[in-house]
């Protein structure tokens, strides 16, 4: 969903720039505003005790995010980084709540993109119950190719310690893995990019 700048302005909203690694907000902490991002990219993750992080998603230009905890009042479960430059407009959550009483159409874009992120999640809880490190990136790997037609001469966008974030696994599995899967045929290494 993305509400269009001028009225984000209008309503309260200010725009922020984040250099590549700073934090939005952090896991546990109480959610004041609605994130909008305009340019750049970030991830929501959740860390274990050991600091082992957990992907919960990558949201890129006009998306927004960290809206459930905001809506409902609670702590976030997951913090927000930015993973290249980027610039948010974040407004305070009765401004917000202004907007899509006044814009019903946002209010409509908003519950299909909840509906999606629900599927979407459902769909990575499909990769936790896999059993083998392969099975769990197969998995990923199908839920994560935008259009199953789509050409197999593109490469895939994530890199290979974010397939372990995404699936849990580690890093070194990964790569094991893929390497594998490479030779018996069920993916392509090619110059180091990931074709599927």
């Amino acid at each position: 969903m993305q509400i269009d700048y001028n009225i984000l302005i209008t309503y309260g909203g200010v725009a922020r720039k984040y250099t590549k690694g700073d934090f939005i907000f952090q896991e546990d902490t109480v959610p004041c505003f609605h994130y909008q991002l305009m340019d750049g990219e970030v991830k929501m993750f959740s860390t274990n005790a050991e600091g082992k992080e957990l992907i919960q998603g990558i949201f890129t230009a006009g998306q927004s995010f960290g809206e459930p905890p905001l809506l409902l009042g609670k702590v976030y479960p997951s913090t927000a980084q930015a993973n290249k430059d980027s610039v948010v407009v974040k407004i305070r959550k009765e401004h917000f709540l202004n907007i899509l009483n006044d814009y019903p159409i946002f209010f409509e874009q908003f519950m299909y993109t909840f509906a999606e992120r629900i599927y979407n999640k459902a769909k990575a809880a499909q990769v936790w119950v896999q059993q083998t490190p392969e099975e769990k990136i197969l998995r990923f790997l199908k839920n994560n190719k935008s259009n199953p037609n789509d050409c197999p001469n593109e490469p895939l966008s994530y890199t290979r310690q974010q397939i372990a974030d995404f699936t849990g696994l580690r890093v070194e599995t990964v790569i094991r893995t893929l390497t594998r899967m490479s030779k018996d045929g069920k993916v392509k290494i090619i110059a180091h990019k990931l074709y599927y």
